[in-house]
């Protein structure tokens, strides 16, 4: 139902009952135009009433009629010549205002309706709809607020509007992510007039809300328990001749996975997110020296500009690893600016550019070998959404990698891509590749040659809602580290099955 229409009806309505009276020793032509308007037939009323015209220029009732038909036909630049003509001539038909003032709406020109509403608020013209329609202006302007109070103002002018009303300042708080707010008056909707078309709309929305709801608590949890199977545990090097005595290189392993989100509705431009992340990898072989458990942190408060957000992100992750025991193995902190931007309706452009620094605290075997740096890192990605929440990624990564130990100071060029595509229902796949290029900046004191590192990797998976909240994730990742130094050479399979859950 078209949003506005509750308008529309009474006054149309309104108009035909007493049109005789506009019409009045008026032309048989004209007298037919309003016939076919009647009947819903506006192409011949069109050409009816344009020879009224013609033949009367100075009939503000054909003007009107006329303008009526073109809006019919969503023709707005022709309505609201007409009709603009039905205003001024005399007599002056009041009921064209209305019409005028919707048809410029309709056309987008708010600044030319919020002139002739002022004119009607002045002359007390129909004042519930010219409420309405203000009502209308200000919610697409974005005054969802001022909004809201021109809805309620033309509800207790006009009772019979209430269900329009209400769906309205539902939609108005739903932009303004007042979520419970939109609920409350979506059901107020409803209870209204339970068989209306606008329930109809309205029950579809609430639906629609309560998801939304769900999907923005502030507090969200995500569990995952996962089997795997390496292939390559301890990257067993690809070349024989380096991993003669390295055997039993393949093991089954349990991956735990315990994510909090935090993002609270902030009201005004500031927004937050932050969130706390778990992972541990525990292995039936090589446990006591790959075993992994690692903790994190995020946080990235920011400020939304409309056009733009720019957060600052500020990451914290703490890594223990077996040897024999749990010992720590690697602390990493990185803060920088993150700039995101919506192009067009469904792209999404990240810009950051950030430090990155990282301890590791097992004593390294030499000074050249010590993995301890500070990084520049900066990314540009480019997401493309898509209907049923299929989207498309591609990102491009830079890092400059200034290591104490010289063996590990190098550049690295990150290119990946990834997707998720609805198959059927509560049935996804998702595909990933990224090729990650490191060029090191010294030649190696150990193997007398830089190093250069060509590491692809790719990925398939599915994933299948079985129950509310809950996911079947299969996923196969492959992984081929290309080296000119052997010992990083190698290659890798792990194939994942396990459950993942939301609440």
């Amino acid at each position: 139902m078209n949003r506005v229409a509750v308008l529309s009806i009474p006054i149309v309505l309104f108009v035909f009952i007493i049109f005789p009276s506009y019409v009045f020793g008026e032309s048989s032509v004209l007298r037919e135009g309003i016939e076919q308007h009647k009947q819903e037939n506006y192409e011949e009323a069109i050409d009816l009433l344009k020879k009224a015209r013609k033949e009367d220029p100075k009939s503000s009732s054909a003007a009107f009629f006329l303008g009526m038909a073109y809006k019919q036909v969503m023709d707005y630049q022709k309505a609201s010549e007409h009709l603009s003509d039905a205003v001024t001539l005399t007599p002056r038909i009041k009921e064209a205002l209305i019409e005028l003032t919707e048809v410029l709406y309709l056309w987008g020109k708010l600044d030319e309706a919020k002139k002739w509403i002022e004119i009607a608020e002045k002359e007390e013209i129909f004042p519930a709809r010219i409420a309405f329609l203000k009502g209308l202006v200000l919610q697409k302007e974005g005054s969802n607020l001022e909004a809201v109070e021109s809805f309620e103002k033309a509800k207790s002018l006009d009772a019979t509007i209430t269900q329009a009303v209400e769906v309205q300042i539902a939609l108005c708080y739903l932009k303004e992510r007042k979520l419970k707010k939109a609920k409350d008056r979506f059901q107020a909707a409803i209870q209204h007039d339970p068989q209306s078309d606008l329930a109809g709309f309205a029950r579809r929305y609430e639906d629609l809300v309560e998801k939304r709801i769900f999907l923005e608590r502030p507090v969200r949890v995500t569990l995952g328990l996962f089997g795997q199977y390496d292939t390559n545990v301890v990257l067993k090097p690809t070349e024989a001749s380096l991993a003669a005595d390295v055997t039993d290189e393949e093991s089954y392993a349990t991956t735990t996975t315990i994510r909090v989100d935090y993002v609270p509705i902030i009201e005004g431009p500031w927004i937050f997110n932050a969130q706390y992340s778990f992972y541990g990898n525990f292995h039936d072989k090589h446990s006591t020296t790959h075993d992994v458990i690692s903790n994190g942190i995020y946080i990235a408060p920011g400020y939304n500009f409309g056009k733009y957000a720019l957060n600052l992100a500020v990451r914290y992750n703490h890594t223990l690893v077996r040897n024999p025991s749990y010992k720590k193995y690697v602390d990493s902190f990185s803060a920088g600016p993150l700039l995101r931007t919506l192009v067009g309706k469904n792209n999404i452009l990240e810009l950051y550019a950030g430090l990155d620094k990282k301890e590791y605290f097992r004593p390294p075997l030499s000074p050249e070998e010590d993995r301890d740096s500070n990084t520049l890192s900066t990314y540009i990605s480019w997401i493309r959404l898509f209907k049923d929440g299929a989207f498309f990624n591609l990102k491009y990564e830079f890092s400059d990698v200034d290591a104490d130990g010289r063996n590990w100071e190098n550049n690295g060029h990150r290119f990946s891509a990834n997707t998720s595509i609805p198959l059927i229902e509560k049935l996804k796949l998702q595909v990933s590749g990224q090729a990650f290029l490191q060029d090191y900046k010294y030649t190696h004191t150990t193997f007398d040659k830089e190093r250069e590192d060509k590491i692809y990797q790719g990925s398939l998976g599915f994933t299948r809602e079985f129950f509310e909240s809950a996911n079947l994730v299969l996923q196969y990742t492959k992984t081929r580290a290309d080296s000119n130094i052997g010992i990083y050479d190698y290659k890798r399979e792990v194939y994942t099955a396990g459950v993942e859950y939301r609440f």
